[in-house]
């Protein structure tokens, strides 16, 4: 179910989700290149109808895509449920995807590019304010500049879970930066907003499970919701799925709290008829994570050896291993299925 390339993995997902009788939409996000027939798309499945609706997207972090592709294919080709509708959307950031960037084509982290109407797209913390030199240093990526030393020190003196916040959270000041949110509401997102809807009319209540990949042991998942530790949502969340719920905004685990987050868009869409999981798979240990990251963005904007910085981005957000991709289907499956069991409860 894994594919290499984003060209691959949409045109087994148009396949299989003919074949299994879906109903397809396609959305060009990124106009075609060289005067190719196609440019880069949204692509989106629908099976069934009905009153219960289950969201699957993947790849709104571009490269974190080829995990999610999979799972997503592999419930076609394991049966669909046949009393509950199922919407798949596939590559919602498929520039990110197709270019080996967890961004899009302008640079932006679309998991903090969903701000609700007037509020502005503006501002950073402190701590990525100070820290931005270290994130994105403007000369070409290659050599030894010890940025794991330096971020170790960076986490000694602040602790980790502040600087996780800092850094992760969101920020609009610095367009090359690490997870920018923009400055406008992206193509995508805004695709998204005013096409999903409409494969939606009808439904009252609606699961949503968006795929990631990054954080967390390798292998591994969390199932990530936006809700108070110990609230009656959270119990009713753990009752569904298990001890892999976390809430965004723990102290503990691989959670942390974002601004612009694709799980709040979807709520004030849908309204509270809807809960948002954002299922993240492990990879690398965070640093790492980072590493990748930095190295990625800096060879993008900076210079250097670009090839070389995809294949460690690659290899941080989709490792070549065959038992973590076994990992990763499993996991989802397992994901799905709670979801598909907590519609019809």
């Amino acid at each position: 179910m894994f594919h290499s390339t984003y060209e691959d993995a949409r045109a087994a997902f148009r396949r299989m989700s003919r074949d299994a009788g879906g109903t397809l939409h396609a959305w060009e996000i990124v106009p075609p290149e060289g005067g190719a027939d196609e440019g880069l798309t949204i692509d989106a499945a629908v099976f069934g109808s009905g009153p219960k609706a289950l969201i699957l997207t993947s790849g709104l972090h571009g490269v974190e895509g080829f995990a999610g592709s999979a799972v997503q294919l592999d419930l076609i080709k394991r049966g669909l449920p046949s009393d509950i509708r199922v919407v798949i959307v596939h590559a919602l950031n498929p520039f990110g995807m197709a270019k080996i960037r967890r961004v899009n084509e302008n640079n932006v982290d679309l998991n903090r590019n969903f701000l609700a109407d007037g509020e502005a797209y503006a501002g950073s913390s402190e701590g990525y304010q100070r820290l931005d030199h270290l994130l994105n240093p403007e000369q070409p990526a290659g050599g030894t500049d010890f940025m794991l030393i330096r971020t170790l020190f960076q986490i000694l003196r602040h602790g980790y879970n502040s600087l996780k916040t800092a850094v992760v959270g969101g920020q609009y000041d610095f367009p090359k930066g690490l997870f920018f949110g923009g400055s406008k509401l992206e193509k995508s997102p805004e695709t998204l907003i005013k096409q999903l809807p409409g494969l939606l009319e009808g439904a009252e209540q609606i699961v949503h499970i968006d795929f990631h990949t990054g954080l967390g042991k390798s292998g591994t998942y969390a199932l990530l919701v936006d809700t108070d530790a110990g609230s009656a949502q959270h119990i009713r969340f753990r009752e569904a799925y298990g001890e892999r719920i976390q809430p965004w905004d723990a102290d503990h685990g691989v959670a942390y709290k974002i601004r612009g987050g694709l799980p709040e868009a979807m709520v004030r869409l849908f309204g509270n008829t809807t809960d948002v999981i954002t299922c993240e798979f492990g990879t690398l240990p965070s640093l790492k994570v980072l590493q990748a990251l930095r190295t990625e963005n800096q060879a993008t904007h900076w210079g250097g050896d670009v090839a070389g910085a995809k294949t460690m981005l690659l290899g941080a957000f989709r490792p070549a291993s065959s038992r973590w991709e076994s990992d990763i289907i499993t996991g989802g499956a397992r994901v799905v299925n709670q979801a598909i069991d907590q519609l019809r409860a």
